[in-house]
């Protein structure tokens, strides 16, 4: 400024300069050129890349327009990524960015100039990462295992097999194929959706087992599964006998665990519908036999043949597939007789008195035994033992009916007892035996012995017989009382069990115990 003095009587003046020098007052905030700041990068890029440069201005002046740079906020982790000059304000990288990780990131810069108090803006930076290639396709599982029928046709779904790429722009570049196993080309994977379906090329006949071993690609990067196939035969047959019964012979005495006869049921199926198992399924025969998985079947434990129920066993065999389907044969033990029963007589003892008057050659008492075995084993010859000679002078036995007949005139032998031995003989090889006692008295002819009124007695009663029952009245004549009284032998049918009483005194037939 021109600053003049002048006096006002004279006129005259004088003149002076005045500088004025106008300082800054820190009033103008920083101004970023744009509000947002964005840009692209690639995954790939490296640490210490520029991504973009901000730029503010201050209308201040000296000192308060000197601005500098900061990264002030972000969303999650973003800030730790990049690095921002304070000075330039140009943002680079700071750490490998990874686009599975995260596609975008965004914060805030402020610009912040250097007055007193200092004042500040801010601006947005968002960055946007692009996909690279960087990571290879995964199966969702790494073992696929299914099953397949042996007779599926052509086209039949078989599996689908799943793969998954972390790049997103691989994800419709991703192409499935099949890399071994398959090199009779029974099976056929789409590339691209991954299913496995069975080839038209499928042999007719196939293995049990297939291992598939798959390949998921990217064009760059490749991964690998398996998918193991079980192929399952169709059951279309029936386990089948080749008779409906058999016929076996078995000896009674065979041992434990002896070999019967083996079974064969054959099925036409293959795999596990073709594996047959045997099954007894009578009861009464599993307690005596038992068959292995080969169909041969086995005794179990020692059999009798004289047991009533064991002269013929008829055995129900089921053979069973894998697939539930079932077949049936009869096999009919029949035990053959081995001579392991001693003969049994009729009577324990036999005590008789026969006049000394009769005739020679006259019958005098029957020797009855029997043999529970059978054929040349249950044929029965009887002789006589005796320790006194004169048995032997005066009696004699018939060696197949039993009968024991007098031999010469008894006169003169009155009130003798010849007591001796009769065996019987079975025709086993090696034969068993047995032994009653006989003892006959020799009476003189005046003395009468009791008769009875009938040669013998048939009865027919009936198996629900009341215990009591009075069955028959049995009578014998004499002059002298007489006892009456049931001569017991070593057999059911003599009476061996008690089954039947006799009055002593009258001679009535009582049931004794249920029949």
């Amino acid at each position: 400024l021109r600053v003049r003095a002048t006096d006002s009587v004279t006129g005259a003046h004088a003149e002076v300069f005045v500088d004025i020098i106008l300082e800054d007052v820190n009033d103008n905030s920083p101004v970023f050129q744009q509000k947002m700041y964005v840009a692209t990068l690639s995954e790939a890029s490296v640490i210490g890349t520029s991504v973009v440069q901000v730029k503010a201005t201050d209308s201040d002046s000296g000192q308060n327009k000197a601005i500098s740079y900061h990264i002030v906020s972000s969303h999650g982790n973003s800030s730790q990524f990049f690095h921002i000059d304070s000075n330039s304000g140009l943002i680079i990288i700071a750490k490998p960015l990874d686009y599975e990780y995260l596609q975008e990131y965004s914060f805030l810069v402020r610009a912040v100039d250097s007055g007193v108090p200092t004042l500040s803006s801010d601006a947005t930076v968002r960055i946007f990462v692009t996909d690279l290639n960087d990571n290879a396709p995964v199966f969702t599982q790494q073992l696929y295992e299914v099953k397949i029928n042996e007779h599926s046709r052509q086209g039949c779904f078989v599996t689908c097999v799943k793969a998954t790429d972390p790049d997103s722009t691989d994800a419709e570049k991703l192409e499935y194929s099949i890399l071994s196993g398959n090199e009779d080309t029974n099976f056929v994977i789409d590339v691209k959706t991954g299913i496995i379906t069975v080839s038209h090329l499928k042999k007719e006949i196939m293995q049990p087992f297939y291992i598939l071993n798959i390949s998921i690609s990217d064009g760059v990067f490749r991964s690998s599964a398996q998918v193991h196939i079980a192929v399952l035969s169709s059951n279309l047959h029936t386990p089948t006998f080749a008779q409906n019964q058999y016929e076996v012979e078995l000896s009674e005495n065979s041992p434990v665990q002896t070999l019967v006869t083996q079974l064969n049921a054959v099925d036409g199926d293959t795999g596990i519908y073709g594996q047959v198992t045997y099954y007894i399924l009578n009861e009464f025969a599993k307690d005596s036999f038992y068959i292995n998985e080969k169909g041969q079947l086995f005794t179990a434990e020692k059999l009798d043949r004289e047991s009533p129920a064991s002269k013929v066993i008829p055995i129900s065999i089921m053979a069973k597939d894998g697939g539930g389907k079932v077949g049936f044969c009869i096999v009919n033990i029949i035990l053959t007789d081995y001579n392991d029963n001693d003969p049994k007589f009729r009577s324990t003892e036999y005590k008789l008195s026969i006049p000394s008057d009769v005739p020679r050659g006259t019958s005098i008492v029957r020797i009855l035994a029997s043999d529970t075995d059978e054929g040349a084993n249950a044929d029965i010859s009887y002789t006589i033992e005796a320790k006194s000679e004169s048995v032997e002078e005066n009696f004699e036995i018939n060696q197949y009916s039993g009968i024991i007949t007098t031999k010469e005139s008894l006169v003169g032998l009155e009130d003798e007892v010849f007591p001796f031995f009769v065996k019987a003989s079975d025709g086993g090889s090696p034969h068993r035996e047995s032994v009653v006692p006989v003892s006959v008295t020799i009476l003189p002819p005046e003395v009468q012995l009791p008769k009875f009124s009938e040669p013998f007695y048939s009865l027919s009663i009936s198996e629900d017989t009341p215990i009591g029952t009075e069955l028959e009245f049995i009578r014998a004549e004499s002059s002298l009382p007489i006892i009456y009284q049931i001569i017991k032998g070593d057999t059911p049918e003599s009476n061996v069990d008690d089954i039947f009483v006799i009055e002593k005194q009258n001679g009535i037939l009582k049931l004794e115990k249920a029949l």
